[in-house]
Parts: C-alpha cells; structure tokens; sequence
C-alpha cells in the first residue's frame, strides 16, 4: 500500500476547502480505502466535521491531549522530541456509516492554536540562528519522511490546507500527488486563485513539482456573472500557457453541502451527511480525482 497524498488549498478562505476535503474523503472511505485526514487549519473545521456529532468534544479532548499537528510541531521543532506523525491519529474518528458499516476513516487534528504555534516556533529557530529557509528545510524534511511512513499504512491521503501559505502548507503541497483548488466563480475569488496558481505553485515547479493544479468550481449559484466567470475559468484551463486545469464537476450552492454535523445525530449515514442532491455530485467529483490520480 502507498497512498495518494491530496492536498485542498487556496489563497483565499471561504471558497468550500474543508467541505471539498471531507466530501472526499467520506466518498474514498465509503468504498473501502483506508483513508486519512490530515487538519492544517487552524479553524480545525475539518476535524469537527470529520469527528461529527460529538466533534467538540472529541476535539477538545485531542487539544487537552497534546494530540494535534500543532503539538506535532512543538515537540519536534522546540522541544526536539522526534515525534512522528503517525502518533498524532485518532483512528476511525468519524462517525458516519456506509452500507451499515463505520467508516474507516483516521484522522490528524489541528488546533485554534495552530497559527501561534507556528509564529513562536519561527521566533524561537530564528533566535538560535536559523534562517528561514534552514527552518522550511527542516520541517519539509520531516513532513516528506512521515508522510512516506503514512503512505505504507493509507490508500489516501488528503490534506486540508489554511488560507495564505505556510512552511508546513508548502512542504505539504510539495509532496502531494495532487493539489485541489476549489474557486467560486467570481470575481474576487478568481484574485485568490491567479496568485495560487501564479506565485505559489511557480515556486513548487521550481521544487520539481511538474503536475499542474486542478481547480473545482464550488458554490455555483448559475448567476449570469458566475457562468461569464466559470467560462473564463475553462478557457483560461484550455491555454496553451495554463496555470491550471479544471474538473468538469462542478459544485453547485446547495444546503446538502454544509448540513450541520450536529443535527444529524449519532452515527449518521453517509446519504444523510450530503443529502439534498450532494452525493451523487461529490461521486462524479471522486471519480474525476481517481482518473487525475491515475
């Protein structure tokens, strides 16, 4: 087993990220594979709607715990305790069900904390001497070595990414088999993803990273702005010169994408969580990314 690693990332926030990470990630374990969730925001929206019903206080528990990324970080980077990854999983964390099975999908989960843990640490390296990119060196190493360790135990992989870019979000992007984009079709919006596809992914094919992003539509509203946007999009994707490419799928504004995890109750089935119309849209979005894994 070696998993495919995908990581969900935009410059911008709001544009359906976490929805589109654990709508996958659902969809994958739903058939079978042995799926993992890796929470690099700090919102840690993904862990709570991963965990579910219950997801405050399982995500209470795993801060109170020292069990997040952010504790991954500390503790590898400041208190130089040479923990791995794989330490840090909360196995079979949510609480959906398909075909009257649980899920088997894991878990990393990140922490309001997040942010500050990752200011502190370039404080506290930078006091000791190191530069920048000494210390975006060190933590790509370490993410690249237990991601390898992870990939033996997981089909898949997927890594929801926070707003902006960060040392850990690029080593992240960096080792990823594929890079998910999803963009409203607007305006401002299409700002976030031309500095995405621009200045942040022109420096990971300086990293030797070839496989140009794909980008999902998400939110569509069929307005006539948003159709003149998204066929701006799909030609922009058709270019000679393209930036990126682009899922024929496309995510309508729909309730079914964003039921609250807590009024589903315990143990919901999977039809329940992305009800309304979204499951049969997140299978032809799986689909698609098999076939760009492929």
């Amino acid at each position: 087993m070696s998993a495919r690693v995908i990581s969900i990332a935009n410059s911008k926030g709001g544009v359906g990220k976490t929805t589109t990470t654990v709508s996958l990630a659902e969809a994958f374990a739903a058939e079978g594979r042995r799926v993992l969730v890796v929470d690099l925001d700090t919102q840690a929206n993904a862990s709570l709607l991963v965990f579910g019903n219950e997801g405050d206080e399982h995500l209470f528990q795993a801060i109170n715990d020292y069990a997040t990324i952010s504790d991954w970080l500390l503790e590898n980077f400041e208190a130089n305790e040479q923990k791995r990854l794989e330490e840090y999983i909360v196995t079979d964390a949510s609480d959906v069900t398909a075909s009257g099975k649980p899920l088997p999908l894991d878990l990393i989960p990140s922490s309001p904390r997040l942010r500050k843990t990752e200011k502190e640490l370039i404080y506290h390296l930078t006091e000791q001497g190191y530069s920048m990119e000494a210390l975006e060196n060190q933590v790509g190493r370490r993410l690249r070595d237990d991601f390898n360790l992870l990939k033996a135990k997981y089909d898949v992989i997927l890594c929801d990414c926070p707003p902006g870019i960060s040392t850990m979000t690029e080593s992240v992007l960096a080792a990823s088999h594929l890079v998910i984009v999803p963009t409203i079709p607007d305006f401002m919006s299409t700002l976030g993803l031309d500095l995405f596809t621009g200045d942040v992914m022109t420096n990971l094919r300086e990293r030797d990273v070839k496989k140009l992003p794909m980008v999902l539509a998400t939110r569509y509203d069929n307005s006539q702005h948003q159709q003149v946007v998204l066929n701006a999009m799909r030609e922009a994707a058709a270019a000679q010169e393209a930036e990126f490419t682009m899922f024929k799928t496309v995510i309508p504004m729909k309730s079914g994408f964003a039921t609250n995890p807590i009024e589903l109750g315990p143990e919901p089935t999977i039809e329940a969580k992305w009800s309304g119309g979204a499951l049969p849209v997140i299978k032809d979005l799986l689909a698609e990314v098999k076939a760009a894994l492929a």
